[in-house]
């Protein structure tokens, strides 16, 4: 919202209050509403004051840019405001307001204020403001700067812009809209990249060549559709009286030499070192700066979706066939989306996508029965045999489930458990959300709300490691308001030294406790919390760092080994952050087997020890690179494999070493030869030589 200065005349509050809120007050007076707020415009600008001139001008240029999915609304306006002779000049000057940021948007890449002002003036073209051929002009101008394969910014703004302007500018330009369609084609074969512009460009062509629609389609063709007609379609004799702006206008293709973040972190970096001996990481505020500007887009976007989708279903009177079709449409779209996010890199996506469901559901809480039968419709369509499916789904509903006060047919939705089937799809999905659940809520919110039969079910699983209840510890109590506060790293070692009573190694292990269930809680998730505290936790004046490794295994594991997915985010992350070593790793790794934990635990922390270091490209990225620390852990991987019974570990174990081996001699080709002397598996020696 445009904030209001002091002391501001009361007409131009009026007027930005009238911009902002245009729309607000429903469908029943929702036409009405937009002719009033045209005829009180009319009159402010009649009264010919440079400043409320000036006001309604600036009003709807921010409007525009803040408020996306209401463009059909300020097209509305603007349009019937054209067709008054004493404000011709009033929607010029808006359209060339808005025009003058194009090439400040081309300059500085900002694709989010592109794709918002680009689709803007589609929906003015839309309305019959902007000239179709100067339109069609534009999209070509976008479509050449698209060229340059290694910044998708033009593509994604082309891309983004299309389906709200196709449909006129196939009406009225076929040709030429066609050309530019194929173009487009050209460019999409050359990246070879399945990512998201990739989908939105396979709606577009599908939805032009009348092809079978898969979920993304479907919704995406319901918004097209014209019996989900836009605001002006409300005026049809008005917009037959819309004067058009004769003026053209082009998009600036600016070419530039691209410097991606990462290199430039590595400049900065370089250069604090060189002046200082404190390695202060720049990274980590910039990456902390970015996941909370995403969060705040993040939210605005909520917002606006929320009120885009209100619209719709007050200005349209659906069937109940309809509204299924609608609803289904929707939360397939929704859920496609969270098991399409890549793993880890999209945390906040998912997080994102399960408040809109429990936004929208929490909007049609009339219809919640229908919503949770649709959501069990999704689970029964998608793949019983993808892990990572499970656990993006699973964390996305959890999160739905317990925003949404449990309004579920328990029984009928856990009814699907079955413990005959160990390794069946249902069966994995319903730990995964019960052990969410636990870390979401606390114990007692679920005791009231799920059925006694349910939490005993749960109970009575015996792979399922409960999180510690340390709610009553007054140490936890500390740290989690610590957490709550937002502590610096400084001051949280500062507040960890004053506590002395239980020892150091207590302390650190409530400490990672209480933060790794912060870490499921929060959306800002792993690359805000770990990299704020646990670097600073390295100082040898609270607990050795060889300490401080063993004990964040041993936390991990305990948490999370039913989960390959959670067990890879961590030790990645951790790896990185250099908080513990492939040595330490292995170690833990034999701790575990001699353990003798259940055999799936220990399966889980290969697989994900394995697609760590798979994805570990340099060696000398963490502690362990040297000859001597290398050597260690290829003698303990051969003494593990050597004691193992169990084939799958075996094989597990002797992946892993063939790893480490391999990217130690990519980094030190001179003293890996001396290394495979220790090789004992002339199986071993003869790959690794062939690397």
């Amino acid at each position: 919202m445009l904030q209001i200065q002091h002391q501001t005349p009361p007409e131009i509050n009026r007027i930005r209050q009238l911009i902002c809120k245009a729309g607000d007050d429903g469908a029943d007076t929702f036409k009405k509403d937009l002719q009033k707020i045209v005829d009180v415009l009319g009159e402010y600008y009649q009264q010919n004051k440079q400043d409320v001139k000036d006001a309604m001008i600036q009003s709807f240029i921010q409007c525009a840019k803040l408020l996306p999915l209401k463009s059909g609304i300020y097209a509305t306006i603007l349009a019937l405001l054209s067709t008054k002779q004493t404000t011709q000049s009033l929607t010029d000057q808006i359209i060339l307001g808005l025009l003058e940021h194009l090439p400040q948007i081309a300059q500085e890449e900002t694709p989010i204020l592109g794709q918002t002002i680009l689709k803007f003036l589609s929906e003015l073209m839309n309305v019959g403001l902007l000239n179709t051929v100067s339109f069609v002009e534009c999209l070509y101008d976008l479509e050449g700067g698209a060229e340059n394969e290694q910044s998708p910014f033009y593509l994604q703004i082309l891309l983004t812009t299309i389906p709200h302007a196709m449909i006129k500018a196939m009406e009225k330009n076929q040709i030429e809209f066609k050309n530019i369609i194929q173009n487009v084609e050209v460019l999409m074969t050359k990246r070879k990249t399945e990512d998201r512009l990739f989908h939105l460009w396979q709606s577009i062509r599908n939805f032009l060549n009348n092809q079978e629609k898969d979920a993304h389609t479907q919704i995406f063709q319901q918004f097209l559709k014209t019996s989900y007609p836009r605001p002006y379609l409300l005026f049809p004799d008005e917009m037959t009286q819309v004067r058009q702006l004769r003026r053209g206008f082009k998009i600036p293709i600016v070419k530039r030499t691209q410097i991606w973040r990462p290199q430039q972190i590595l400049v900065l970096n370089d250069e604090i070192r060189s002046q200082s001996n404190n390695k202060t990481d720049i990274q980590i505020e910039i990456t902390r700066q970015w996941i909370y500007e995403t969060i705040d887009l993040f939210k605005t976007n909520r917002q606006q979706i929320v009120f885009q989708f209100q619209l719709y279903q007050n200005c349209i009177k659906m069937t109940p066939s309809q509204e299924a079709q609608f609803r289904q449409t929707l939360i397939f779209t929704l859920l496609n989306m969270v098991i399409e996010v890549v793993p880890r890199k999209d945390q906040l996506s998912t997080a994102f996508y399960s408040g809109l469901l429990t936004h929208l559901s929490q909007r049609n809480s009339d219809s919640i029965k229908e919503w949770n039968e649709t959501i069990e419709q999704f689970i029964d369509l998608i793949p019983q045999n993808n892990i990572l499916i499970v656990e993006q789904l699973s964390d996305c509903l959890s999160h739905y489930f317990c925003n949404s006060n449990f309004k579920l047919n328990w029984d009928k939705y856990f009814g699907k458990y079955n413990p005959d089937e160990t390794d069946s799809f249902n069966n994995y999905l319903v730990v995964m959300i019960f052990r969410k659940l636990f870390l979401l809520v606390s114990v007692e919110k679920i005791t009231d709300l799920v059925p006694k039969n349910i939490i005993d079910w749960y109970n009575s699983l015996q792979d399922i490691t409960k999180p510690l209840d340390i709610e009553q510890l007054s140490v936890a109590e500390k740290i989690n308001s610590y957490l709550q506060q937002k502590l610096n790293g400084i001051e949280m070692l500062e507040q960890l030294k004053l506590i002395t009573n239980p020892g150091p190694e207590v302390v650190i292990q409530t400490f990672l406790e209480s933060l790794l269930q912060s870490i499921s809680k929060s959306i800002t998730h792993l690359n805000v919390l770990s990299k704020r505290y646990l670097s600073f936790l390295l100082q040898p004046n609270i607990i050795k760092p060889e300490k401080l490794g063993e004990i964040l295994l041993q936390t991990i594991f305990r948490m999370w080994n039913h989960s390959i997915f959670h067990l890879k985010v961590y030790l990645k992350e951790f790896l990185n952050l250099e908080v513990i070593s492939n040595l330490q790793i292995i170690n833990w790794v034999g701790e575990i087997i001699k353990q003798k934990s259940e055999a799936f635990k220990i399966y889980n922390v290969l697989i994900a020890i394995n697609d760590v270091f798979r994805k570990q490209t340099k060696l000398d990225q963490v502690q362990d690179c040297t000859y001597e620390n290398v050597k260690e852990i290829n003698t303990i991987l051969t003494k593990m494999i050597e004691q193992e019974q169990d084939i799958i570990i075996q094989s597990s174990l002797e992946t892993i070493q063939l790893q480490i081996l391999i990217a130690f001699k990519s980094t030190n080709g001179a003293q890996s030869e001396k290394l495979l002397k220790e090789v004992k598996s002339t199986y071993i020696k003869q790959i690794i030589m062939s690397f």
